[in-house]
């Protein structure tokens, strides 16, 4: 396994930040509340959010939660307060959730989601607007927004774009809950490792994509991201664009001579 050197952390208020070579991690840290996204938790993570895709020394962003969860999602008791309160209140908290899933996907560096525990209702939702979700084999998923009364409304979002539409509305329609093995396999998740071994096992994941070219990862997250969006027509030119923007960047022509370096290249 690889070893990570860690060198610098910063720890917030209820979200710390940590840098281990090209790797930044973000830990949810309200572990009393489940790492329930209050008003203050989402301010301080889109702030770390924005400083770690900032930083041009960090190539990949790992998310992860304070044991013994990943995220319970919106902290309802909070909500609560607002609903019986200030209607304009809980429409700047969902505007504020809004930004953060848009952040996570505009996010110009993969973001790697280590799911260490339940992640539920806006905490599944944040766990799959993530581009890698890995999760620990004591993680459960689920979306029990509609045995409250209430839509899973913007992580529909992500997920109607994750997995099929009769999985999805199974998902969100019931309510239930899955265990990390049947998320891998309807396609919800993309790994599952023994709890003990998650964070060396996402931290050497993510410290091996970071060694890859800054440029090409987040050329291929956007056009990722922007492909299904398109006609068919559309996406191929977008894409050609993109492969011509990709051509001109120093580490494709890196890339290039690198390759042709090899004794074993093909003539």
């Amino acid at each position: 396994m690889t070893e990570v050197n860690q060198v610098s952390q910063v720890s917030g208020v209820i979200v710390t930040t940590a840098r281990d070579g090209r790797v930044g991690t973000i830990t949810l840290n309200r572990p009393q509340a489940r790492n329930a996204l209050n008003g203050a938790l989402l301010t301080e993570l889109l702030a770390a959010l924005d400083a770690l895709g900032g930083d041009p020394d960090v190539g990949v962003v790992v998310l992860t939660g304070a044991d013994p969860a990943f995220c319970a999602g919106a902290d309802l008791k909070e909500g609560s307060a607002q609903q019986s309160h200030d209607f304009w209140a809980v429409h700047d908290r969902a505007s504020q959730s809004m930004r953060l899933h848009q952040k996570l996907a505009r996010l110009p560096k993969p973001v790697v989601a280590a799911v260490n525990g339940p992640a539920v209702a806006g905490g599944c939702g944040l766990a799959m607007s993530c581009d890698i979700v890995i999760a620990s084999d004591r993680a459960t998923f689920g979306y029990p927004e509609v045995r409250r009364g209430l839509v899973a409304a913007m992580a529909m979002v992500s997920l109607s774009r994750i997995v099929g539409q009769r999985v999805a509305l199974d998902l969100l329609l019931t309510g239930r809950t899955v265990a990390a093995d049947e998320a891998l396999a309807i396609g919800l998740i993309n790994r599952v490792v023994p709890h003990a071994d998650l964070i060396p096992a996402v931290l050497e994941y993510a410290t091996d994509m970071a060694a890859r070219s800054s440029s090409a990862l987040r050329l291929t997250k956007e056009l990722f991201r922007q492909v299904p969006e398109l006609d068919y027509d559309r996406a191929l030119e977008h894409a050609r664009d993109v492969n011509l923007l990709v051509r001109q960047t120093t580490d494709a022509h890196r890339g290039y001579t690198d390759f042709a370096s090899r004794k074993d290249a093909p003539r």
